[in-house]
């Protein structure tokens, strides 16, 4: 993870543009540590400003989750975003997750495109992508596995199977014709408070806070 808090602040334009102006200094070939700002800075010139502007600080964070894990994954997308998910699940809350829905597509295309173009000695190809369905379907799991566990609390030990079982109940009133239904999602977590870690940098916080208030 990013050692930004939990994840990597948001890049401030100043920044992008002095790395430009480093980038053109160094010649065609970049290090691989700095892969993240690479596709940071190509996301703020092509795409970001083409998304909802709701949608434009979340889809960067997860972007900057995704870029330093492209090399260990080998471009495998669906295998990156399956750990991931489960990693962001317990730390944003669930609107977070229904952006992703949103705008994945997008993203993707995006790093279909990019990562390959990326000047470093050793590029890394997209070898596997995640649709629209799957991620769906793994975004719906990790939300009911942590309902599950929630409403078990306090109902002695939660085993693993009565809360794989509950899970499966939940999921299978909120994935419909392969997708989730995300009003049935906010039906669901209404009563299941996102608690803010006080701990991370004001940004995120803010961030946070406008993601619960959607």
């Amino acid at each position: 993870m990013p050692k930004q808090g939990q994840f990597a602040k948001s890049v401030r334009q100043k920044k992008l543009n002095d790395f430009k102006v480093k980038r053109h200094e160094q010649g065609a070939v970049i290090d691989e540590t700095q892969l993240t700002d690479f596709l940071t800075v190509r996301f703020a010139l092509t795409i970001k400003k083409k998304l909802p502007s709701v949608q434009r600080e979340s889809a960067q964070r997860l972007l900057q989750e995704i870029a330093p894990r492209l090399r260990n994954q080998d471009g495998r997308l669906a295998d990156l975003m399956a750990e991931l998910i489960v990693e962001l699940n317990a730390k944003t809350p669930w609107q977070f997750f229904w952006q992703i829905s949103d705008f994945w597509p997008v993203l993707q295309k995006f790093l279909q495109k990019e990562v390959p173009a990326v000047p470093l000695s050793q590029r890394i190809l997209i070898r596997q992508v995640l649709s629209q369905t799957e991620l769906e379907r793994m975004l719906g799991q990790a939300l009911t596995q942590k309902t599950a566990a929630a409403m078990l609390l306090g109902q002695g030990q939660a085993e693993t199977a009565r809360i794989n079982q509950l899970s499966g109940l939940l999921m299978a009133d909120l994935y419909q014709e392969t997708h989730l239904n995300w009003q049935k999602v906010r039906q669901l977590l209404a009563p299941f408070a996102f608690s803010i870690d006080e701990e991370l940098d004001e940004t995120t916080r803010q961030w946070l806070r406008d993601l619960t208030a959607l």
